[in-house]
């Protein structure tokens, strides 16, 4: 192993501006990365992502300038986007338990439960507004909702219900903010209905003397419409529409300006609403070829003819799309995953993947818009994905997939808001974070004359900050977590021996008995803890590596941006102030030291990189996978000594310990290889000796083998071809094909029925010809004159005799009883001869006949019972009654 003190020491050695002395400038005492990390500083406050929502697409916007419109006061505008909180805390929960609420405390309680689970523990939330509805302290429910919806913004249910209270208290103002925040991040047709409820309410049409009122109206129609007439479930919204358009003013089929433009209307209306597929599409088709052909049936005719096309396809695709909606659960208030293997995890993957059919079916155009209308067609497809992303908020492939497609589709402000709420949604997600990092990468990419790598550097470091921060929160919550479950076992624990101390009292019990229920105590309590320690000791690892690989992600990107920087340097410091700053935070695995390293090699070619293998060999002396890495590190470097040197030291602490030998076994196999390939015989032997003796279960020829393996080749598993004949006979269970066409006479051990014939001279026409056009002249020849009725065999004995009677021919014979008397079978001989003229399989081009398909055709086709069908048969038909010897 090399000197620890090369570390200090490295600026020394080197003239050159390579500075290779990276893990000196930042170098700390000689203590473990858990121990940096409980010195640590806490981390910032996450609290400054005010990224926007998703906003509506700018062809869906009114003539209205997207406002609400009220007839008493100014339009209130929609603001393009809400702030949405980061929901990780940034604070330390304390580690000790929390003081007791009192039973009456409810809103307390609730308030608790908010506090240590807000995105997962949304039965609290619903509760508490409740309880601050039911008591008629609406301030303190406006309050509530506030934060609700920093945590869930585009729950369309609480925000309906939002709006309900304020309508119900005449709060016009309130509900019109509430529609002002709500309306165009969160695409709900039950929202969207009651914003058009408020505007009927306020816009009284029965009055309506100016029309203000019925424009009002109708411009509410349109801006919803526009972004959510495209909706499966805004059947009802287009009907309403229509009969609004048919209550207005003038009279259809009128001659006046005003019944021209209540039809112009009323067409136009009509043909927009068929070509949506919805459950009302075929009603609404109805009543529009009513509506043209009692205008006029010559135009009516054109117009039907024209837009039936545009129909038809609304209408096959709506059959498609509720075959393929049926299962998918459309609800705005979203949960989040359950880890796999725990109750609920299928059914959200269920749910996941009918989403991704529903976006798959919308991008393969089913109403072929791709070509004529793409803006219609990137329309739906972006609402699609907005509806999932509803539902699926907390599943962040859905996010990605959805600022993909933007970003392929020439929608680059959409695809980045889907990455800003992503990341609000799941501030913990390395995916997106990697997304809008590779975003921002590759947008700077193209403007590097404007801004120098210190801006660059600055612009793609945030999101990876704001990740890092909320990893390192997330860090400390387990832990507090964990302090409070082992604080709860022991109150548990004192609690149990106190009151059995008293029973043990009562009961004059004897000084063994005490002992022994102590002892059981004592170790169930052991048990738990362990159980406890185990449980979040596997998380933390999770989080660990996660946090790793968030690190060496923002090294490279650095890397690249930067280049290789120094740790001191503030603005420009490169990869090698990302691995300074990853060393003081902690809590890092081996991956970081390896992948600092192998940049540092690979990239620059510095002696630095093995000091960092040096490192990190003192800080993970047994992580089998750091060590393997370093060994290859040796390896490439033609360090052979030092890579003895570290394979004996690891393997020897690793055999000490006998949890921790098998974790061994890929160090062995590696140098196995390195030796048999390079190394010479005594040693290959030696070492041989020693992966026995420690393996012993491990075969030693498949060891032996091992040396002279390599990737498609394995000397233990070679089976050569040395007879043809012999070894590569084919399997048959019965005469092969080639005997079969060969010997076409062979077919009277046929089980084909025999019919009884005269014997009569063969025809000279009919006689065995080599034409392959008459095949079946040859077969049908002899039955020319065959009888009507088949040759009757001899009548069995029926029942037990004939059983028994069976039996003793079969122990006569010497026939075993579990063989049957049937034939052995033959292929016929007109399939033999088919088989030998047509071609074979590999000479067809097209499509293939697959019998996969169709036995799974088969097992999956619902077949009705015959019993179930025989008894509703017998139901619906009288009594057979018997009539001249016959059945009717």
């Amino acid at each position: 192993m090399a000197d620890a003190d090369r570390e200090s020491n490295g600026s020394n050695g080197s003239s050159s501006s390579s500075d290779v002395d990276i893990t000196v400038e930042h170098s700390t005492p000689d203590v473990t990365e858990l121990e940096i990390a409980e010195r640590l500083p806490s981390a910032n406050d996450a609290d400054s992502n005010n990224t926007p929502n998703i906003s509506g697409s700018t062809s869906n916007e009114p003539p209205i300038q997207v406002t609400l419109p009220t007839p008493t006061s100014q339009p209130t505008s929609i603001p393009q986007s809400a702030p949405v909180a980061n929901t990780v805390p940034s604070t330390l929960q304390a580690a000790s338990l929390p003081k007791a609420r009192l039973p009456h405390d409810t809103t307390g309680i609730l308030e608790d439960r908010i506090k240590d689970d807000p995105r997962g523990d949304l039965e609290a939330w619903l509760a508490l507004i409740n309880e601050h509805r039911k008591r008629n302290k609406l301030d303190d429910a406006r309050a509530v909702y506030e934060r609700f919806f920093k945590v869930f913004p585009q729950a369309a249910e609480i925000w309906v219900q939002w709006a309900d209270m304020e309508l119900e208290n005449d709060n016009f103002a309130g509900a019109e903010s509430v529609f002002g925040k709500s309306l165009l991040s969160v695409l709900s047709v039950q929202l969207w209905t009651v914003y058009l409820n408020y505007i009927r309410r306020r816009n009284d049409l029965t009055n309506d003397v100016s029309g203000s009122a019925r424009t009002t109206v109708s411009q509410a129609y349109d801006f919803v419409l526009a972004n959510i007439g495209i909706d499966s479930q805004a059947g009802r919204i287009w009907q309403e529409y229509i009969q609004f358009i048919r209550s207005a003013p003038g009279q259809i089929g009128g001659s006046s300006w005003q019944d021209q433009q209540k039809m112009d209307q009323l067409r136009k209306a009509y043909q927009r609403a068929i070509n949506v597929p919805m459950s009302t599409l075929n009603g609404i088709w109805k009543e529009y070829d009513q509506f043209e052909m009692g205008l006029n049936k010559i135009t009516g005719r054109k117009f039907l003819q024209e837009k039936s096309p545009g129909y038809m396809s609304a209408r096959s695709a709506n059959t498609a799309l509720e075959n393929l909606s049926r299962g998918i659960i459309r609800t705005t208030l979203p949960r989040l995953p359950p880890a796999l293997g725990f109750d609920g995890d299928q059914e959200y993957l269920q749910q996941v993947e009918l989403w991704k059919k529903w976006i798959a079916w919308e991008q393969e155009d089913p109403l072929v818009l791709k070509e004529e209308e793409p803006q219609i067609y990137k329309q739906r497809v972006l609402y699609v994905f907005k509806q999932a992303v509803m539902a699926l908020r907390f599943w962040p492939e859905v996010w990605a997939d959805a600022a993909d497609w933007c970003f392929a589709n020439g929608l680059e402000q959409e695809g980045d808001s889907f990455l800003n709420d992503g990341m609000s949604a799941n501030p913990e997600s390395c995916l997106i974070t990697f997304k809008k990092a590779d975003r921002l990468e590759t947008t700077l990419s193209t403007n590097e004359a404007d801004k120098g790598p210190a801006e660059h550097g600055e612009i793609i470091r945030a999101p990876y900050d704001k990740l890092l921060d909320n990893l390192y929160d997330l860090i400390k919550q387990l832990k507090a977590r964990e302090a409070q479950d082992l604080a709860k076992l022991e109150e548990s624990a004192a609690l149990d021996a106190s009151i059995s101390a008293i029973i043990s009292k009562a009961e004059d019990d004897e000084e063994e008995e005490k002992e022994a229920d102590l002892k059981a105590r004592e170790a169930a309590k052991a048990n738990q803890t362990k159980a406890i320690q185990q449980g979040y000791a596997m998380q933390a690892q999770l989080l660990s590596r996660t946090l790793s690989f968030a690190w060496i992600a923002l090294m490279r990107a650095m890397r690249r941006v930067q280049g290789k920087g120094q740790p001191k340097d503030p603005l420009v410091g490169g990869m090698r102030k990302i691995f300074a700053d990853a060393r003081q935070r902690g809590r890092l695995t081996s991956d970081v030291y390896v992948a600092a390293a192998l940049l540092e090699h690979h990239v620059y070619k510095e002696a630095a990189g093995t000091k960092i293998f040096e490192r990190g060999a003192k800080l993970f002396p047994e992580d089998v996978n750091f060590t393997l890495e370093y060994l290859k590190h040796l390896v490439s470097i033609g360090d052979i000594t030092n890579a003895r040197v570290t394979f004996e030291t690891v393997v020897s602490r690793l055999s000490q310990k006998p949890d921790m030998v098998a974790k061994a076994k890929p160090l062995y196999a590696f140098f196995h290889k390195y030796e048999s390939e390079y190394g010479e015989l005594s040693q290959i032997s030696k070492l041989e000796k020693r992966m026995a003796e420690v393996y012993p279960e491990d075969p030693r020829l498949a060891t032996f083998a091992a040396r002279y393996s390599a990737e498609g080749f394995d000397p233990n598993a070679v089976r050569l071809i040395v007879s043809p004949s012999k070894q590569m006979r084919p399997k048959s269970t019965g005469p092969s094909l080639m005997q079969s066409i060969e010997q076409p006479n062979s077919i009277q051990n046929s089980p084909r029925p025999h019919y009884v014939q005269e014997a009569s001279p063969r025809p000279q026409y009919l006689q065995a010809t080599n034409s392959p056009k008459r095949p079946f002249q040859i077969e049908d020849s002899d039955d020319l004159n065959r009888p009507r009725k088949l040759a009757r065999g001899e009548s069995p004995l029926k029942g037990a005799a004939g059983r028994r009677l069976d039996q003793q021919k079969r122990l006569q014979q010497g026939t075993p009883t579990w063989q049957s008397n049937a034939p052995p079978f033959v292929v016929p001989r007109d399939i033999t001869f088919l088989l030998s003229i047509i071609p074979r399989a590999d000479l067809y081009t097209s499509t293939k006949f697959s019998p996969e398909a169709l036995v799974r055709l088969l097992r999956e086709t619902i077949v009705p019972d015959f019993s179930t069908w025989k008894t509703a048969r017998d139901q619906s038909q009288p009594p057979v009654q018997r009539y001249d010897g016959y059945y009717r």
